[in-house]
């Protein structure tokens, strides 16, 4: 039998907490017999105020912790205040020592910077936080796009639910895909999710911090994704030269315009294949992309997956005929 301790504290993000654990106790009804012993440890034995504002109870202080073979760090806001706790710090760096495995999820990738673990390794957390984990520790390798790293016996995941990813990872290296299939199946999730998590995030940014030309040139590109789009096009209507232009989107979106472009039109084409009410042909016209066949192709370079398989993935389910009692 397999120990996992997750820990957590005041403000962590409950997923993080709760999410991976799930993982591991689907295991033990899958198998039929208890492969892992579960336990959330705490700064003390008080209830840990969640970032939902639910409690939990943990199962005893980290302090105490004797035996453990993987070792889960969850994050949230209240990670910060820990990264000046000096016993916890220099647990996490002893207890990596001895354990089988050592895993962050989301911002709990500061935990293992802040004792060292993380020197000369890629690492992954949060797309908002990737860069301040890069930013305060230089000798980190942050890939901001990955769901999931694993560098020896460290492991870090990007946000929340990727700890979820990460479990199911790591009980594939326990017992195999076929158990991690029916685990995945019983918490209808993927084994591994098409894309990275920069698709959740490079548009968001981008849209939040754009102001003034950058700003109406967003606007523009948005109303027009069916046309052709391009530098020129865009400045003439920006009444700025190409050259600003371009300058003005490296420095608010820290992309080109046509990177820019092809997110939006890639943002939309993912919408419109879930929804389902056109052909690929017409999402493709719909967003500039022109053909099927160059739909599929950015599809597959972006996500790793064709429209096919990402409607049969995320798109809207079917109601079929109605059913009546007794049928």
């Amino acid at each position: 039998m397999k120990i996992v301790a997750a820990l957590g504290y005041n403000d962590c993000q409950i997923l993080d907490l709760t999410g991976p654990l799930q993982v591991f106790a689907s295991v033990n009804q899958a198998l039929g017999y208890q492969a892992y012993q579960l336990k959330i440890i705490g700064l003390d034995t008080q209830p840990i105020q969640t970032n939902s504002g639910m409690r939990i109870l943990p199962d005893l202080a980290f302090s105490d912790l004797r035996e453990v073979d993987t070792l889960l760090l969850s994050g949230g806001r209240g990670v910060k205040a820990l990264l000046h706790n000096k016993a916890l710090i220099d647990w996490v760096k002893q207890r990596a020592e001895s354990v089988e495995r050592i895993a962050s999820v989301c911002s709990g990738a500061f935990l293992l910077a802040e004792a060292g673990l993380l020197k000369g390794k890629k690492a992954v957390t949060h797309w908002k936080s990737c860069a301040l984990l890069d930013k305060n520790y230089e000798d980190i390798e942050v890939d901001s796009d990955a769901i999931w790293l694993k560098q020896g016996h460290l492991y870090t995941s990007a946000g929340v639910t990727s700890g979820i990813d990460l479990a199911l990872a790591l009980v594939e290296e326990d017992f195999g895909h076929a158990i991690t299939m029916d685990v995945a199946r019983e918490l209808v999730v993927f084994v591994k999710r098409p894309g990275g998590q920069a698709q959740f995030s490079t548009q968001l940014n981008a849209q939040n911090e754009a102001t003034g030309v950058v700003a109406k040139a967003q606007a523009y590109i948005q109303k027009n994704l069916d046309k052709p789009l391009g530098l020129t096009p865009l400045a003439e209507f920006c009444c700025v030269s190409e050259r600003h232009l371009f300058r003005l989107f490296r420095r608010c979106c820290d992309s080109s315009p046509a990177a820019y472009i092809e997110n939006s039109r890639l943002s939309l084409a993912q919408q419109l294949v879930c929804e389902g009410t056109l052909n690929f042909q017409q999402v493709a016209e719909r967003c500039g992309f022109v053909s099927a066949d160059n739909l599929r192709r950015v599809f597959l370079r972006r996500l790793g997956v064709n429209p096919r398989e990402y409607k049969a993935r995320f798109g809207k389910l079917s109601l079929g005929h109605s059913v009546g009692i007794g049928e």
